[in-house]
């Protein structure tokens, strides 16, 4: 298969949904449109780590019955959709990428539980690395079989990608969620950090890890984050997202300005040349281009990429090591086998950084926020590619996260857009907004691609 980001765009369940309401569109049927997908493709790509197809069946048969009683109980009624592997779903093993310590959950996430309550399908739990940054599963791009799907929302990004389900939702600590977007040519939306609630995904790097949303389309995935951060509500002592309930209308950026001093000498020759043409698209309908060094307070942020990303290492480390030095820590003094070697050294090298360091993280934490706010103007954006290049080879590498480091640390809103590709593979463009601005961002967001898709660039 060969990815055109120019192809036409597949359907929205926003668009399903009208059709349901209207009674000429059935769940079910909707349904097992993407379950034939599965069943002839997941053998290849391998993005569920349990695949759930009774369960969903029977959902989306309570779904149609609701749309023929004209009740649905939400607009996520009839959505098909997966969770992260570290999400417990009532009924499912939840393994966090490690089968032999999966547990049959006896409740639902918080998220989970929402979007049960509100009528969607849930159709299974997607792959991860091994606790999210060890040994990286099975999955494969759909791109392209040979090739990583990123992590550590890996099969998530498969799922969306390869067509097996509308929506998925990941998480992202340092690059989890945009980076396999990008190489598996999935839209995904990673709102502020806290603005959807976290409960019953395993804990863990407390105040980094952001809940998102890949989906085929972007009014798909704001519809998704929107739901989830009035129900359940955002994390507790969070904010959630404002705005309406309904996707921004789009709103062209006056300004982007391109933030790549750190990634650049990283990423290869096609990808940015792939994203030098997108700018200059740009540029000639009317957006004003700007280098981050030409913008006194931008040059500011992007001149600390590289401590953002100590920082960023030692908040996720400090703050992931309980459970996880208690697992390393009796697998290295019992070996079992279920944890590989790669997964036992990288998670007790967390214990390495004192309280002091930590906190010396969170006070530069704080005040790379301070830098990032200073960056503010009227429609202005930050923008760079979301990968360094094309999914890489194999499925041990799960890519670079150079271009996550800054948001992945304040926790500022993004979006990936897969406008790109390079010999036949996705590339998104990634769109960085500001704390508390999501709305603003995603109509910025929808602008880009109604424009791109309308050929105007």
């Amino acid at each position: 298969m060969s990815y055109d980001p120019r192809a036409p765009r597949k359907a929205s369940f926003a668009e399903a949904r009208r059709a349901f309401i209207e009674g000429t569109y059935r769940p079910g049927d909707y349904l097992d449109r993407f379950l034939e997908t599965i069943i002839a493709r997941e053998g290849i790509v391998r993005a569920f780590a349990t695949l759930d197809q009774s369960g969903a069946r029977a959902a989306a048969a309570a779904s149609d019955a609701r749309y023929r009683a004209r009740a649905p109980l939400s607009p996520m009624d009839g959505l098909p959709i997966a969770f992260k592997d570290i999400f417990e779903v009532e009924g499912l093993p939840t393994t966090w990428g490690i089968a032999e310590r999966g547990h049959v959950a006896w409740r639902d996430a918080a998220i989970v539980h929402a979007l049960r309550k509100g009528g969607a399908v849930i159709v299974g739990k997607t792959t991860l690395p091994e606790l999210g940054f060890g040994q990286p599963p099975a999955t494969s791009n759909p791109w392209d079989a040979e090739r990583s799907a990123g992590g550590s929302s890996s099969g998530s990004a498969a799922a969306v990608g390869a067509g097996f389900i509308p929506a998925a939702i990941g998480t992202q600590g340092k690059g989890s969620l945009t980076r396999p977007a990008s190489f598996c040519g999935a839209y995904a939306f990673k709102p502020g950090h806290g603005t959807i609630h976290r409960g019953g995904d395993g804990g863990g790097q407390e105040t980094n890890t952001h809940v998102g949303v890949l989906a085929h389309r972007l009014e798909d995935a704001w519809e998704v984050a929107r739901y989830l951060s009035e129900n359940p509500g955002p994390h507790p002592g969070h904010r959630g997202l404002g705005g309406s309930m309904a996707p921004p209308a789009p709103q062209m950026p006056k300004t982007l300005v391109r933030m790549t001093r750190a990634g650049w000498p990283a990423t290869d020759e096609a990808a940015r040349k792939a994203f030098d043409e997108v700018c200059a698209g740009l540029a000639l309908i009317g957006v004003v281009i700007e280098e981050a060094e030409d913008v006194a307070p931008v040059a500011a942020l992007a001149a600390g990429l590289d401590q953002a990303a100590h920082a960023l290492d030692v908040i996720s480390d400090y703050e992931s090591r309980w459970p996880l030095l208690m697992y390393l820590e009796t697998e290295k003094s019992a070996p079992t086998g279920a944890y590989s070697s790669r997964v036992v050294e990288r998670g007790l090298a967390r214990d390495k950084w004192s309280r002091a360091e930590y906190e010396d993280a969170l006070a530069f934490r704080d005040d790379w926020r301070t830098k990032l706010a200073a960056c503010r103007a009227d429609s202005r954006f930050i923008v760079s590619p979301s990968a360094t290049g094309a999914a890489p080879q194999g499925t041990n590498d799960t890519g670079s996260s150079v271009y996550q480091w800054g948001s992945s640390l304040a926790g500022n809103p993004v979006a990936s857009l897969p406008l790109m590709a390079i010999n036949g593979l996705p590339l998104g463009l990634e769109l960085q907004g500001f704390i508390g601005e999501d709305a603003a961002l995603m109509a910025a967001a929808r602008a880009l691609d109604e424009a791109f898709a309308a050929g105007r660039f």
